[in-house]
Formats: structure tokens, C-alpha cells, sequence
């Protein structure tokens, strides 16, 4: 019994140096998230994919007859409005604007 107790005691100290050994020496942690220009491209991703995915829906409702030609149109126009946006936003994540030339003056 106390061999079965001393065993389970250095495993433990074995285990609990090996997870404390990092903190004890002072290393530092990589940051696992995605940098800024990296998550506002996945927010705007994700964006773009669900007005994508409501075009098709609104077209699919105005085949099947759900939507009149007038909603149709109306919605339509704002879902294809809001991608050409975001589209747009994903390029400008994409390819930043160039500095503009430094005057000599």
C-alpha cells in the first residue's frame, strides 16, 4: 500500500514539474488568435458568405413564386449592394492602400 502511495506521489511531481516547468523558466506563450488584419478577413468572410447564401435563398423564393417581382427586386438589389461592399472591404484587407510618395518640401 505505501509503495502504490509514494509511486502515485512521484508521478504526480513528475507530471506537475513537467506543466510548471515552462512558467518556470519564463517562456513565452505564441499567441494562438489570428492577428487583426487576419480576423477582420474571417468576419468579413463569413459576412460575404451569408449574403451569398441569401441571394440564393431570395432568388429561390421569387422562382418558386414566394417572393413578388417587386420584393424580389428590392431585396435583391440590397443583398447584391451589401456583397459588392463586403467584396470590397476584403480587397482593401487584401491589398492596403500604397503609402503615397513622401514630398521633398
Amino acid at each position: 500500500m505505501v509503495v502504490v502511495v509514494l509511486v502515485s506521489v512521484a508521478i504526480f511531481v513528475a507530471a506537475a514539474s513537467v506543466i510548471a516547468w515552462p512558467v518556470v523558466r519564463g517562456d513565452q506563450v505564441p499567441d494562438a488568435g489570428p492577428s487583426g488584419a487576419a480576423e477582420e478577413r474571417t468576419r468579413v468572410d463569413d459576412d460575404l458568405q451569408r449574403t451569398l447564401a441569401s441571394i440564393k435563398e431570395i432568388e429561390f423564393d421569387h422562382a418558386s413564386g414566394h417572393l413578388s417581382d417587386e420584393d424580389f427586386s428590392t431585396l435583391n438589389a440590397d443583398e447584391r449592394a451589401k456583397a459588392i461592399e463586403l467584396l470590397r472591404a476584403r480587397e482593401a484587407i487584401e491589398r492596403p492602400p500604397a503609402d503615397p510618395p513622401a514630398s521633398d518640401a
